[in-house]
């Protein structure tokens, strides 16, 4: 607790910048001026908008053409967001920290939740953007451990790797916490959307009973779902039905989604390669 007390203060223009990402209905030509404040965060926007599995053939040159024309607004402020812990925390020290793996974990779970979400009439009054958003930070605390104590992260994996525990498990017996939980920590010291903070402090209380939990129950489906289709692995639909049947998703949803999910890999890792760098 001590260590996460000493987290950075964010710079000036990363506060500008997530001010202008939470700032409901804001003009697309506002939020460009926020971000060009970040030459480094427009020039992975700009690579995420001429990648492969959004330009499509285009070359794009400039932060506007790449909200009005590939990205849109709401994605721009999801990546936008995430892009900032990235640069924040600089992982290079942990030696045993995967970025790219951690990025395609993350991206493949907030495109599962957004894919999803459409068809849960439980989930209508949430925009698809916090889907996306809820779903690309659930692990953002794993980031801060890895710029905190690489050391000490560096050994969970490794140890890991003996004993094949999920690196949560790892996290929680080493660390005495979460990293859910140190990751709501982060977002509460920088004032991120109360939506995010709610989402990773009762991420696993299995008590916890809201308007949000249909999301949080989507949420725990796609971080699964994610684990095993990077993993090339079937996806056991037995295991997660429970859950399922909870928020009125039809199996065969997950079933087409993770064969989808499996096509797009390539692409996913490209992105994933850029987030990370």
């Amino acid at each position: 607790m001590s260590s996460l007390k000493n987290l950075p203060v964010l710079p000036e223009a990363s506060l500008r910048i997530l001010d202008a990402i939470n700032t409901p209905d804001i003009p697309i030509e506002k939020l460009a001026d926020a971000l060009s404040l970040s030459p480094g965060l427009v020039a992975r926007l700009l690579g995420l908008a001429n990648s492969a599995y959004f330009a499509r053939g285009r070359n794009v040159s400039d932060i506007r053409t790449a909200i009005f024309q590939v990205l849109g607004l709401d994605l721009v402020k999801a990546l936008a967001m995430a892009i900032i812990f990235n640069v924040q925390f600089d992982t290079r020290k942990c030696q045993g920290f995967d970025a790219e793996y951690f990025w395609i974990r993350s991206l493949t779970t907030a495109v599962s939740a957004q894919k999803l979400a459409a068809d849960i009439p439980q989930l209508r009054e949430f925009a698809p953007s916090a889907i996306y958003s809820g779903g690309l930070l659930l692990n953002i605390g794993v980031l801060v451990l890895g710029y905190l104590l690489p050391e000490e992260l560096h050994d969970i994996f490794v140890e890991n790797k003996k004993t094949r525990l999920p690196v949560s498990e790892g996290i929680s017996r080493q660390m005495g916490q979460s990293h859910y939980q140190i990751g709501h920590f982060l977002l509460h010291k920088w004032h991120l959307p109360a939506l995010y903070q709610l989402l990773l402090q009762n991420y696993e209380n299995k008590d916890f009973e809201s308007t949000e939990l249909p999301l949080l129950i989507l949420l725990r489906v796609c971080e699964r779902l994610s684990a095993t289709v990077i993993a090339g692995e079937p996806i056991n639909l037995q295991e997660i039905e429970p859950e399922c049947r909870k928020i009125e998703l039809p199996l065969e949803n997950i079933r087409e989604l993770a064969e989808q999910l499996a096509e797009n890999q390539p692409a996913m890792q490209k992105l994933a390669a850029i987030m990370g760098n």
